[in-house]
């Protein structure tokens, strides 16, 4: 289960341009938050896993521990005997445990800014190295993302990697969501059909978080009868 950690904790500029700060003032502070960020570099850990069994609208992934997933779009965006690569990334619990040092609300948003462009940094470092080693771009699956694929899942993804908690400081709460927060997990995979986000098979509107298009013919090929 190799741990990943980025290079740089956050980009600065990335954070700089979506924060833009009001004056010079406002403009330091930022700056100094973010060299404080630079002290709690965000990690991800993945494991290399194999699909076992694809069933009518159910997955087991094995190649050490094992799990079954209830969920008809991964039951056909998988095949047998798969690659796939179950992961965590994480802004840190240092990072979101220096959320509690700050009372400024304008420098808690800008914090909030900061733990999510760390997550998103450790993710992209992560996809980068699978990238590297699976010789092609992955895409990725996100419990709780896909409509068919809920949240309670995560326990069973976690299995695939280990304990996630003492690898990379990231546990799961009784409502199944991560903590810290600021955390992704998923299994990444090659996609050989149009799948490339979660994203494409949500139709909510106006969602500022949207990274691809709704393609209704893709949700109705992964999750119709």
């Amino acid at each position: 289960m190799p741990v990943i950690i980025p290079e740089h904790a956050i980009d600065v500029n990335t954070v700089l341009d979506m924060a833009r700060p009001a004056d010079d003032d406002d403009r330091e502070r930022l700056l100094e938050l973010a060299d404080i960020a630079m002290r709690y570099p965000g990690s991800a850990v993945y494991e290399v896993r194999t699909i076992d069994m694809i069933g009518e609208d159910k997955v087991a992934i094995g190649g050490g521990a094992s799990a079954v997933f209830q969920s008809k779009p991964l039951s056909r965006l998988f095949s047998t005997d798969m690659t796939v690569y179950p992961y965590v990334a994480t802004c840190g619990p240092g990072m979101a445990g220096y959320a509690d040092k700050l009372t400024d609300p304008l420098e808690c948003f800008w914090w909030d800014m900061i733990m999510q462009n760390a997550v998103g940094t450790a993710r992209r470092a992560l996809f980068d190295e699978v990238g590297r080693i699976a010789g092609y771009t992955p895409v990725s699956a996100n419990p709780g993302s896909i409509e068919s694929w809920p949240i309670s899942n995560q326990p069973a993804l976690f299995s695939l990697i280990g304990d996630v908690e003492q690898m990379i400081g990231v546990k799961i709460a009784p409502s199944f969501l991560m903590i810290p927060l600021k955390s992704i997990s998923g299994i990444m995979f090659r996609s050989e059909g149009g799948f490339t986000h979660n994203c494409s098979l949500c139709d909510r509107k106006d969602c500022q978080g949207r990274n691809a298009p709704f393609d209704a013919k893709l949700k109705a090929e992964l999750e119709g009868a």
